[in-house]
C-alpha cells in the first residue's frame, strides 16, 4: 500500500506561538506573577562552542519545581549572559 503525504513546512507564525528573544524570555520567567522562577545556574562568562561559536545557557527553576532553560548563540549569547547574571539575585 503506498500513502501519498503533503509536505508542507509549518512555521512558528503558521500556528501563532509568540516568539521572544533569550532576554526577554529570561525576564518573563523571572518575573511571571505568582510563580517567579530563580536562576540556578549559568554557563561561565565567554563559553564558546567547538566551532567557535558563543554559547550561553540559563538554567531556571519555578516556585511549583518546573525546571527551564534558556540558551543562546552568538551576539545574543553575550547579552543572555549579561542580563543572567544582573537578575539572577
Amino acid at each position: 500500500m503506498l500513502v501519498l503525504v503533503e509536505s508542507k513546512r509549518i512555521t512558528v507564525s503558521d500556528v501563532g506561538v509568540p516568539m521572544y528573544g533569550s532576554t526577554t524570555a529570561l525576564r518573563q520567567l523571572l518575573r511571571s506573577e505568582g510563580n517567579e522562577a530563580h536562576v540556578v545556574r549559568i554557563s561561565p562568562k565567554g563559553y564558546t562552542l567547538v566551532n567557535g561559536v558563543d554559547y550561553c545557557y540559563v538554567g531556571l527553576k519555578s516556585k511549583d519545581g518546573t525546571d527551564y532553560s534558556v540558551q543562546a548563540y552568538g551576539k545574543e549569547a553575550i547579552e543572555l549572559y549579561e542580563q543572567a547574571v544582573n537578575l539572577r539575585y
